[in-house]
């Protein structure tokens, strides 16, 4: 019997629900192809028909989560649009520190990450939506005439590459989140004289996360 375009996208979505719940508890290496399929009453040539292996299906997971940060981001930076540039920056980046923490994104991309996929693979698919996003952010700052310095891929990946070790910091527990976000205003800061937030603004700002 052949299956419709809605009921094999269904299977999949399944598959990879199921692969991340398993990914996430157990870890890539304990995860059990043929348990995942039985766990959801399917074959393993359903599995097969819609990844080539595990480590292919880890890779739709891993883009996945990526994706979500990247939305996670987008969405709590376009939220704090209204009051200026540089807030959205910092809202983007305390919703990149939260959502760091989370456990699925920390056994999925932090800890298996580049060793089922490699350093290069992980790099390229990390780097295609935060380093877009954050360039995205320093435009939108030097257009307000608030950077001292021209947006470059070199200026880029400092901040992304900042904003990424405060996060993993915070998720293991070195930093709390008034500290990592601090670190990443004050990095911020030194991009150009006219982006300070005042004094009152944030000192809420940092009451709210403590």
């Amino acid at each position: 019997m052949r299956r419709t375009a809605a009921e094999a996208e269904e299977t999949r979505r399944s598959i990879i629900a199921t692969a991340r719940a398993s990914f996430t508890s157990r870890g890539y290496a304990a995860t059990s192809t043929t348990e995942l399929v039985e766990s959801i009453h399917l074959t393993r040539g359903a599995l097969y028909h819609h990844f080539a292996d595990k480590e292919a299906l880890f890779e739709t997971v891993f883009i996945e989560l990526v994706q979500e940060l990247d939305d996670a981001v987008t969405e709590a930076a376009t939220a704090a649009a209204t009051e200026g540039v540089r807030a959205a920056i910092v809202a983007g980046a305390l919703a990149c520190i939260e959502f760091m923490d989370r456990v699925d994104y920390r056994q999925i991309v932090v800890v298996d990450g580049p060793a089922v996929l490699g350093l290069d693979r992980w790099h390229q698919i990390d780097g295609e939506a935060g380093l877009h996003t954050m360039e995205q952010a320093l435009e939108l700052l030097a257009a307000e005439g608030h950077l001292e310095v021209p947006v470059n891929s070199a200026l880029v990946r400092a901040l992304f590459g900042a904003l990424t070790e405060l996060s993993l910091a915070h998720a293991r527990g070195e930093l709390t989140t008034a500290d990592a976000i601090g670190a990443f205003e004050l990095v911020l800061d030194r991009l150009g004289p006219n982006v300070s937030p005042t004094a009152s603004s944030s000192t809420k700002r940092k009451t709210a996360v403590q």
